[in-house]
Order: structure tokens, then C-alpha cells, then sequence
């Protein structure tokens, strides 16, 4: 860690109490510091103001915590105790919702329904609580009368570290303000229904409003933390209406770090149980913006708002976690109360341990770069997903740049791209992906359809277009002897499963054929009865489904169906086969890491001066996880360059040796023992 660089810059294992109203009679500054550095923080975020006031502000309808007695002032108290240990404060706001006596008071601040209703929170809330309504972001109480003002009052009067912007996102609002102004931008009304609202609107109002504190703190406090939420996929708000993902360039014009939640949401059941991979997608989607520190991984330690006063299952949350820093980010646990009003103290001791291990590890992944290979392309959609459960299912390390990012310098790091199916190609993609194309690179095209495919129709090795089918099932596609290959994966078997939409082409006689297409032998009614009819009509054709083609200096795979669907809806071992051995085919004799481990054990690869890190991280079980259970005998290789000597392998976490061996300029080693994440280390001789 270098000198220059700002505190939030450097390494950061961060605790977020969210403080209740009535917490505070129960608060001992002191002691809250204390058990923050015996968990392992180094920085903790605390409420301060929006909702509820923890400090006496002088903001006009800035509603102050009645339950700090006398004047109390927690905000100063946290901040004095904390930073006599050295841990550093981020100060919470969070303006989306105020009290009743404010909306009585100033009407014109709060959202409202289509038909000019205001919008409450919590009515049948127990307890004696007032209640909270909405508040608008194009209004007042979000901005000028009062956020900004709350903000401003802050930073003149307190040291805090930096700014947790709670504003991730703006609520369907159809208040005379947000008339005009959606009249004005689009020139036509605002739609009553908020499914039906311009892609853009709800994003655009909350950077404009964001816009403002940004502004604010780059005025008053420049060099202090303002986070900045990210959801790289489509968010599901319910009631029919879903967020386009973030536009994480965007984002970070109005923040200088980009944080984003991978919640592990178990309450909503078994069937719904978030998928093995999101901290790790999420982390990767976070390091395309090369320009910022590391993304924040904010873990809720709950296994739901619902259940939120008790933590997830500690083998879980460790699994979970441990993502976060094996990727890249930095971990923000967040936790309800304090450690004295925290009953399932399970959790503490949860977020001990896994901040114990983010130590081990944090000097060594400082500024680290990750060592991947693969580029998958993003543009949110379901094809993406598939394509990155794939890779971390086959222990493919890659890195993800996101539609509008596309950027061919950047490209050409990578031996192999992946563009999935409904890949939305933005202005110029075509000529960028022919040139990384001509220049050596090998592009992995997934799609069914001509015009989803036409910018790079030129690069698939077909002749004409390509017509896509009806669903299908009941099919399946048979190996060829050019993909021979694929053997080493599957096995032997000459037929893989088949389902869903195909693009039917003609290659050029240059192209060679991997699998080709076996039609459906029967309709989805009758494949079970009778047997004496199961035979196929057709055994083999001459339609092909994957296939490689030579383009200039590179090499392009086409697949002419849906691996990454069939994966993630499926999940049969074949799918799974089958995109790693695609991706070792591109590799080919560049492939640099191979790594033999059990499903549900991810990997990751980092590098910096004369260290390469493998991270592993234990998913091994049913999930919820309720039990670490021990992987053994993990191998891995590491392709080195020519005369490139290894002083010495080592598990970093664990601290068990690494036997290994480097037998022409192959490194080959063994993790005995693997218990929730480790990170072997691999030193060279500088």
C-alpha cells in the first residue's frame, strides 16, 4: 500500500450496524468500537441521518431519534471512539422515506399513486410508531429542503470518513412534478402503469438527483468515501414491473466507489434460493470500471429482511462471502442493532472468522489484476447468466465487460470472447469484433437468429442466412468425428440432449462440424409411449450446430443453439461439459489454468509482481449450506513462461503446505485439504 492513496483506496473489511430507534438508550460508543475491531473491522457504517437523526441536526423537518435522550449526540460519540482505534466511519443516509408530521406539514414532498394518493410504508406496522410515507426524488424533502441540506449540515460539523448513499433507486412516483417533467422529457404523458414507464426514467431521476450530493461532496469533501449502488442484472421490483440493469458507467460519474448487494435471500424458500454465483458475477461486473478501487460487496448477514434479527447459517454466509474478496471486492457485512441487541450471536462469530480470513489474504490481493483468459460479454440477460454459471462450473476463471463497454484494446487481453445469445451488439461492434478477430482473437458466438447475429454474420463461417426453428423438443445433437474431442469431456456417448430454438445454416466448405442437429423423434405427447416407436426418424444430418471457422489470424465458434439456457434451466452435467470443452477447444495449447475439482468449488486467479493467487472457495453441499464439508486432494496446473522459476507454493488461509512440482515449465500442485476458501499463493523468483 502506497502513501498516496486515500484511506477507502487501500484494503477494507467494513461492518455496517443497522441501528434501530430504540437501540439508542442501549448505545456505548466505546464498546461498539471495541467489538468492531475484535470482529475485524477496519471500518464500520453507521446511520446518521434521513429516516431518523443520530446527532442533534438543526435541519428544519429533519426528524431527530427521540429515543437520545438529553440532547444525545451518537453520531459524535461513534465517530470519537472509532477513530481512536483507528477504524473509519461511513456516515448512512437515506432520504426515501419521512414521518407523517412531515408529510402534514409538506404534501407536495411525497410520491403518489396514479390517482393522487400518497404512498405509506408499514401501515400495520406493530408498535407505537407514526407512520412513513414515500417521499419523492424529484421533490423537495430528496433534495434541496432537506437531503441536501442534511448532507451540507454533516460535512461542516462532523469527521466522518465517507458517505453511504442509501439512494440506489427512485419509487414510481406520479406526483405533479414527476407529470410535468416525464411530459417534458418524452412528450407524452407518464404512464399509470409503472411497467410501462420509459426505460430510462426512473434511472435518469435518480441521477439527477444523485448528481447534487455528488456535486456537494466534491466541493466540501473531495477526498471522502460516496458510494454509488450497481445491479448489473435486471431487478425485480414485483408487481409486473422490472429495472433494467444499471448502466455501471453511469454510476460511477456520481460516486468514487461502486458497492452492490448480493443478497442471499433463503426466506423467500427452497425453490427461489438465489443462484450459487451472484457475489462472484457481481464482483466481476464491478471491476470493469478499471478507474475505481475495487467494488463493495455488501453481504446482509440475515437470511432476509423478514427473518432479519437472525443471521444466515454461518457455513452459508462464509461460502457466501468469501466470494466477495476471491473476486476482487472488498466485504461489507451488515448486521440489525448492535452486537448487544444482536441475539443470534452465531453470526458474530461468523463475521469474525471470515474477517479473520480476508487478513490473511488482503496484502497479497492488493492492486492485484485477475489473470483470466475468457472475456464473456454482458448485456444482462438470462444467455449471460448461463454462460457465467457455465465457466465457474468448469473452474474457467474470465472477466465480463458489459455491452456499452466494448472496447477492443480491452478485448485483445483475452484468447477467447464469448458473445451470447440476444447479445445487444451496440453502434460499431461489428468492425471492433472483426478486427480482434483478424488480429489473432477466438470469438465464441452463441444465437439462433440471423438478425440478432448480422453484425457478425461475416465471421460465423456460413453461407446465407441463418433460419431460426420452432421450439423444440426431443432432439438432440450428434458428434461429429471433427469434434472427436469433445470426448474427453462427455465421454462416450454420441448424442447429447437438445431442447429449445436452433439456427439453421449452411456452413462453407472450409468450416469444420462438431455436432450437428438430430430432429425431435417425437412430439413432447407421445416420447414416453409406445417404446416400439422411440426410434429415431432421422439418426444424423448434415445441419450443424457448432462449428469453427478460420477468419484471418483468428478463429470464431459458432454455436447455433442455446448451451447457455439449456445450463441454467436444466442443469445436466452435458450442458455443463460442454462449455468448458468449447472454451478449452479456443484455448487450445494457451489454456494456462486447469484445475480438477469437485462441482461447487469456484476458482478464481489473480496476479501482482512475482505472485500468482488461486482462490478457492467451498460450495460443495446442498445449499442453504449447513455444514463446510472438506474438499480433498484438489490438483491444479499452471502453464509458466519459459524458464520461469517457483520459489515457493503456499495456502495462505489455511496455512498447510503445497506439495508441487514443475516438470517442463508446467507447474502441477496439491491443496490437500480445502475447508471454506483458501488462496494458494505461488511465488516466483523475481
Amino acid at each position: 500500500m502506497t502513501s498516496e492513496r486515500l484511506w477507502w483506496q487501500k484494503p477494507l473489511r467494513i461492518i455496517q450496524f443497522n441501528l434501530q430507534q430504540k437501540d439508542a438508550p442501549l448505545m456505548d460508543a466505546e464498546k461498539i468500537a471495541r467489538e468492531s475491531e475484535e470482529m475485524g473491522a477496519n471500518v464500520i457504517v453507521i446511520n446518521a441521518g434521513g429516516i431518523v437523526g443520530w446527532y442533534p441536526s438543526q435541519v428544519r423537518f429533519h426528524h431527530v431519534n427521540e429515543y437520545m435522550e438529553n440532547g444525545r449526540d451518537i453520531l459524535r460519540e461513534i465517530l470519537d471512539t472509532c477513530h481512536a482505534r483507528d477504524i473509519k466511519v461511513i456516515a448512512r443516509f437515506d432520504f426515501a422515506l419521512a414521518e407523517d408530521y412531515i408529510y402534514h406539514q409538506n404534501p407536495q414532498w411525497f410520491a403518489r399513486n396514479p390517482d393522487g394518493t400518497v404512498i405509506s410504508r408499514g401501515n400495520d406496522r406493530p408498535g407505537l410508531w407514526r407512520r412513513l410515507y414515500t417521499t419523492c426524488i424529484n421533490n423537495g424533502y430528496q433534495n434541496e429542503a432537506v437531503g441536501l441540506a442534511v448532507l451540507n449540515e454533516v460535512l461542516d460539523n462532523y469527521d466522518v470518513d465517507g458517505i453511504f448513499w442509501n439512494g440506489g433507486y427512485s419509487s414510481p412516483c406520479w406526483c405533479g412534478v414527476c407529470q410535468e417533467k416525464y411530459l417534458t422529457k418524452y412528450g407524452k404523458p407518464i404512464p399509470e402503469k409503472a411497467s410501462e414507464f420509459e426505460a430510462d426514467w426512473l434511472a435518469s431521476c435518480n441521477t439527477e438527483s444523485t448528481q447534487k450530493y455528488w456535486d456537494l461532496m466534491r466541493t466540501k469533501a473531495p477526498d471522502k468515501l460516496f458510494t454509488r449502488y450497481y445491479f448489473p442484472f435486471n431487478l425485480d421490483l414485483g408487481h409486473n414491473m422490472t429495472l433494467p440493469a444499471d448502466n455501471i458507467n453511469e454510476r460511477s460519474r456520481t460516486g468514487n466507489m461502486l458497492c452492490t448487494e448480493a443478497q442471499d435471500v433463503l426466506s423467500k424458500g427452497q425453490k427461489n434460493i438465489p443462484e450459487w454465483s451472484e457475489p462472484a458475477i457481481r464482483m466481476k461486473m464491478g471491476r470493469t470500471m478499471e478507474e475505481l478501487p475495487s467494488p463493495i460487496g455488501i453481504i446482509h448477514a440475515c437470511p432476509g429482511m423478514d427473518w432479519r434479527h437472525v443471521g444466515l447459517p454461518v457455513p452459508e454466509f462464509l461460502y457466501w462471502s468469501a466470494q466477495i474478496k476471491a473476486n476482487g471486492g472488498s466485504h461489507w457485512s451488515t448486521l440489525t442493532g448492535i452486537c448487544d441487541t444482536i441475539e443470534d450471536k452465531r453470526i458474530l462469530d461468523g463475521v469474525t472468522q471470515l474477517n479473520q480470513m480476508i487478513k490473511k489474504v488482503e496484502d497479497d490481493m492488493d492492486e492485484a489484476k485477475c489473470a483470466a483468459q475468457v472475456l464473456l460479454l454482458s448485456d444482462d440477460g438470462t444467455y449471460v447468466q448461463g454462460w457465467a454459471d457455465g465457466l465457474i462450473s468448469n473452474h474457467i476463471e474470465f472477466e465480463m465487460m458489459a455491452h456499452y463497454q466494448l472496447d477492443l484494446e480491452k478485448m485483445k487481453r483475452y484468447s477467447v470472447v464469448v458473445i451470447p445469445k440476444g447479445f445487444a451488439f451496440p453502434e460499431g461492434a461489428s468492425r471492433l469484433l472483426e478486427e480482434y478477430v483478424s488480429t489473432g482473437g477466438h470469438l465464441i458466438v452463441e444465437g439462433t437468429s440471423g438478425i440478432e447475429l448480422s453484425p457478425v454474420l461475416h465471421l460465423l463461417g456460413i453461407e446465407g442466412q441463418i433460419v431460426c426453428s420452432e421450439p423444440m423438443v426431443a432432439a438432440y445433437q450428434r458428434i461429429e468425428p471433427a469434434g472427436s474431442v469433445l470426448h474427453t469431456k462427455l465421454g462416450n456417448t454420441g448424442l447429447v440432449p437438445l431442447r429449445g430454438k436452433v439456427g439453421f445454416c449452411v456452413p462453407k466448405s472450409n468450416t469444420e462440424i462438431y455436432t450437428t442437429w438430430v430432429p425431435p423423434f417425437a412430439p413432447a405427447d407421445s416420447v414416453g409411449a409406445p417404446p416400439e416407436r422411440a426410434s429415431l426418424p432421422a439418426a444424423q444430418t448434415q445441419v450443424p450446430l457448432s462449428m469453427i471457422s478460420k477468419f484471418k489470424s483468428g478463429k470464431v465458434m459458432y454455436l447455433a443453439y442455446e448451451p447457455s439456457r439449456l445450463y441454467r434451466e436444466y442443469g445436466l452435467n452435458d450442458f455443463c461439459k460442454l462449455i468448458g470443452a468449447y472454451i478449452d477447444i479456443m484455448l487450445g495449447e494457451k489454456k494456462q489454468l486447469e484445475v480438477h475439482a469437485p462441482h461447487g468449488v469456484q476458482i478464481s486467479l489473480f496476479k501482482k509482481d512475482n505472485l500468482y493467487m488461486l482462490h478457492l472457495v467451498n460450495g460443495v453441499g446442498q445449499r442453504p449450506i449447513k455444514e463446510s464439508i472438506a474438499c480433498h486432494n484438489i490438483k491444479f496446473s499452471l502453464k509458466l513462461k519459459p524458464g520461469q522459476q517457483v520459489n515457493n507454493v503456499e495456502a495462505r488461509i489455511s496455512g498447510r503446505p503445497v506439495p508441487y512440482e514443475v516438470r517442463d515449465d508446467v507447474l502441477t500442485a496439491e491443496l490437500e485439504e480445502l475447508g471454506v476458501w483458501d488462496m494458494v499463493c505461488v511465488e516466483f523468483l523475481s
